[in-house]
């Protein structure tokens, strides 16, 4: 039955690390579409977190917070939706690596990723507080400034 648990989880997470790819494939094609129609460029993709939110049947706000998880998971740290797509870390957990991240450029953000290389097992183990300690710890190294404005 612990088997059968951990394969179940495993599965969770390999489809949180999906969803997020749908996720974005589907605010591009959104963004590309409404383009296409003329929507200006500043309301474009306004919609895609709530439908993001209502097909994973979360709030609004949960929508959108997933919709940025997503994007910044796919374009900026590829270590950790690795780690998502193995079973590594589950959702929750690459979430507190994204939040403790947000201040960062992108470029130092995907330093960051690689630093922890989160697909190699790194956090196997580990609870949130070690997670949130060693990825605070790798964003100061990159960008003391912004990590203390936070």
């Amino acid at each position: 039955m612990i088997s059968q648990l951990r394969a179940l989880e495993d599965l969770k997470s390999a489809a949180a690390g999906l969803q997020a790819r749908i996720t974005v494939a589907f605010d591009a094609a959104q963004r590309s579409a409404e383009a296409a129609a003329g929507v200006p460029a500043e309301e474009q993709g306004r919609g895609v977190a709530a439908q993001v939110a209502l097909a994973r049947r979360e709030s609004p706000a949960r929508g959108s917070r997933l919709h940025g998880l997503a994007k910044a998971l796919v374009a900026e740290m590829p270590h950790t939706l690795a780690a998502l797509d193995a079973g590594q870390l589950n959702e929750w957990r690459a979430t507190l690596l994204v939040k403790e991240t947000a201040c960062l450029a992108a470029e130092d953000r995907c330093a960051v990723d690689e630093e922890l290389a989160a697909d190699t097992g790194t956090f196997d183990g580990a609870g949130d507080k070690a997670i949130i300690a060693a990825a605070r710890t790798a964003a100061y190294r990159r960008d003391p400034r912004s990590v203390t404005q936070r």
